[in-house]
């Protein structure tokens, strides 16, 4: 969980509770990183993933409520999070067959996400994950050149 100031410098827009918003989420985020950033493209994969896991698992009909995107880079690190208004008690991990075409946005971001996770209260859900946006730049330095001696 990011400090307290960390999350008061979260940029924050509320969309209506619908999946033609998942678009507008995506962009939202994107933003946060230049055009051509390596991370961005996984950016909006994960907010489109955690997002469309927030509208499905939802105690609402379709529309109603909303969903809080926040954004942030701290430390060199990218922090999303995706806040509903209410959901079931527990985030539900369901089993989905091999040629399903849904069903596989948590696994993605567990995968691509340099951590992530859910927290849960009475007020609703937040999916958040986190990018390390250094890692590109480290990976690029060349090798230390040893002196011959």
């Amino acid at each position: 969980m990011p400090p307290d100031d960390a999350v008061a410098a979260m940029e924050r827009l509320r969309f209506p509770r619908q999946p033609e918003q998942v678009a507008a989420a995506r962009r939202f985020v994107a933003e946060a990183l230049a055009r051509g950033s390596e991370f961005r493209e996984t950016a909006r994969l994960l907010v489109s993933e955690t997002v469309t896991s927030t509208l499905d698992q939802a105690r609402f009909g379709q529309g109603d409520g909303t969903v809080e995107i926040a954004y942030a880079i701290l430390d060199g690190r990218l922090r999303v999070e995706v806040s509903d208004d209410g959901g079931p008690a527990r985030l539900r991990r369901r089993i989905h067959d091999v040629h399903a075409e849904s069903g596989r946005g948590l696994r993605l971001v567990q995968t691509l996400a340099s951590r992530w996770g859910v927290r849960e209260d009475t007020e609703g859900r937040t999916i958040w994950f986190e990018l390390d946006l250094r890692a590109a730049g480290e990976r690029r330095r060349p090798p230390a050149r040893r002196s011959a001696s």
